[in-house]
This record gives structure tokens, sequence and C-alpha cells, in this order.
């Protein structure tokens, strides 16, 4: 059974750039309560209400532990795509360990 990452209230924030990434200087660290992970719809509203005035581009949240928790892009002030899929490595990101399980509607 594989375990559930385990959930940090606070994760610093990564710009990637054209050639590299690098920590967000204007704004180091994210807070999110464990509720707005629920769904993807309640991770962005949370996101949303603190990357005003956030440069268009991609974002990591990272980890205490180094390994990145999700990766999303913003413009316009607004969170216009989350990743589920590491580019890098092919595997989930940690984020959707969290997310509710919906069962399948039976007709």
């Amino acid at each position: 059974m594989v375990q559930r990452p385990k959930f940090e209230d606070q994760m610093s924030v990564i710009r990637v750039r054209k050639n590299y990434a690098a920590p967000y200087l204007k704004q180091r660290y994210v807070y999110i309560n464990k509720k707005d992970v629920k769904t993807e719809r309640t991770f962005k509203q949370a996101i949303n209400d603190q990357i005003r005035n956030w440069p268009d581009g991609v974002y990591f949240l990272k980890l205490s532990n180094g390994k990145v928790f999700i990766r999303f892009e913003v413009k316009e002030n607004r969170i216009i795509q989350v990743y589920r899929v590491s580019p890098a490595t092919g595997l989930k990101y940690p984020l959707y360990e969290f997310f509710i399980k919906r069962k399948p509607r039976s007709n």
C-alpha cells in the first residue's frame, strides 16, 4: 500500500525561468490549509487569493524535504493550468493524493 505524503501548510515557491528554476524572492512561501486541497477547484481558489501581482509564468510549490508538491502556470494573476504529471519524472504530483476520490455515478 502506498503511503500518502505528509501534508505541510507552508511550502516554498519556486519560479521557473527559461534556463533555470529559482526561489521566488517576492514571496518565498505560500500557506495552504488542508481543507483547501480537497479538489482542484478549491486549491485554485486558495492559491489565486495569494498570487496577486505575480508575473506570468510557471511555478512550483516545494515541500520541506525538497520534493515538488505541485506545478502550475499563472497568467494575469490567476492559475490557468495545474500540471498533473511531472515532465521530468513522469510521476503524478503529491497534491493529487489529497484530492477526494469521487465514486462514479451509477445510472
